[in-house]
């Protein structure tokens, strides 16, 4: 008797590691259309109420906390989510009502202060960029706004190197959100677009030109996020979208075998920033949900949403390689959630996408 129970032990194990083995990862269930703008839903409540803590605790326009989930969340309401357009239109404005609004968000430089004698003290704030992209991503802007819009393209202009790109400091590399000079580059390179019109100066339209000629020529690396932006700013910049195959067809063969990406090949697992981010910029590119690797994805997300309308996150490797040890991981939890809301709400909208961008699989 013995015996006879110990073989049906062992064949149990063995018939259960032939049907899940260690190395595959489960499937995730298929998620629907309602599921997936629930998983928004859920989402919107967490970024504007992480955002408000953060913002009234710290004072601090962080670029993961405020610019992220303000483009997030302005994306949502174009897609037919309710969001707390309040909070919304008052955050914008303590950030970018006037020069002092600007100043107070630790963001923009106070010329009453001393010069910062550091390094990066030659350097962009980054905060800057990020958060014109997220202006300009709002229905509308108020004459203040405009005003501080106008500042940040100055000092974008101002901090620009000779050879048309930015400094980048690798030892204050905070990953993924300042990630390398040429990730720096493309959020740089969108926020001056957003202010280079027919009336802007001659001056930053040159420097445009100069950000585009260094950008296009820098060698490429294999980080996921720079594949990603490159996308995006050539989307942004209206590049035909032939031209974009290539680089659409190596993100796509990138996904993991769960539906989603990782920020880094092949050391880290899926993770809704690189999966959220890569979504939204495929849509953009004319990805619709209705393209397997698109639902797969969507799947991800819904699936590893946590109950909170967040997503999990781990602490990334420092420069010099070693292994992330950050305790606080509400940074990069808040700014994968703002890239999941991104892809999600534009996939699964709550009324017919906007027309002025490609929706349909090409």
């Amino acid at each position: 008797m013995g015996r006879t129970s110990g073989f049906a032990a062992v064949l149990l194990v063995f018939c259960l590691s032939r049907l899940a083995p260690a190395d595959e990862p489960a499937s995730n269930p298929p998620a629907g259309p309602q599921q997936a703008q629930q998983a928004v839903d859920r989402a919107i409540g967490y970024l504007q109420s992480e955002s408000a803590a953060w913002w009234n605790t710290r004072g601090c326009a962080a670029c993961h906390h405020l610019p992220m989930p303000l483009w997030a969340l302005s994306e949502a309401e174009r897609q037919g989510y309710a969001i707390d357009e309040q909070f919304v239109a008052e955050t914008t404005e303590s950030l970018l009502g006037s020069r002092d609004a600007l100043m107070a968000s630790k963001l923009f430089p106070n010329p009453a202060d001393p010069p910062d004698p550091r390094p990066q003290g030659r350097g962009l704030n980054m905060g800057l960029p990020f958060l014109a992209v997220a202006a300009r991503s709002m229905p509308s802007t108020g004459e203040g706004q405009e005003q501080s819009l106008k500042l940040i393209a100055e000092e974008i202009v101002k901090k620009q190197q000779p050879d048309g790109s930015w400094e980048f400091f690798a030892t204050l590399r905070r990953p993924p959100i300042n990630e390398s000079q040429v990730t720096d580059a493309a959020w740089i390179i969108m926020a001056l677009q957003g202010e280079t019109g027919p009336d802007a100066p001659r001056s930053h339209r040159e420097a445009l030109s100069r950000a585009i000629a260094w950008f296009d020529a820098a060698t490429s690396s294999d980080l996921h996020q720079e594949k990603v932006l490159r996308l995006l700013v050539a989307i942004r910049s209206g590049k035909p979208r032939d031209t974009m195959q290539t680089a659409t067809e190596e993100l796509l063969a990138l996904q993991r075998d769960d539906g989603g990406w990782s920020q880094t090949v092949p050391e880290s697992k899926s993770d809704a920033f690189a999966t959220g981010q890569t979504l939204y910029v495929l849509s953009l590119a004319g990805f619709g949900a209705e393209r397997p690797e698109i639902k797969r994805a969507m799947d991800f997300l819904v699936a590893t949403q946590l109950p909170d309308g967040s997503w999990p996150m781990i602490s990334r490797s420092s420069p010099d390689g070693s292994p992330g040890s950050s305790k606080l991981l509400t940074p990069i939890t808040c700014a994968a959630s703002s890239w999941a809301t991104l892809g999600l709400a534009r996939l699964a909208p709550k009324r017919p996408q906007d027309c002025s961008l490609p929706a349909t699989s090409p």
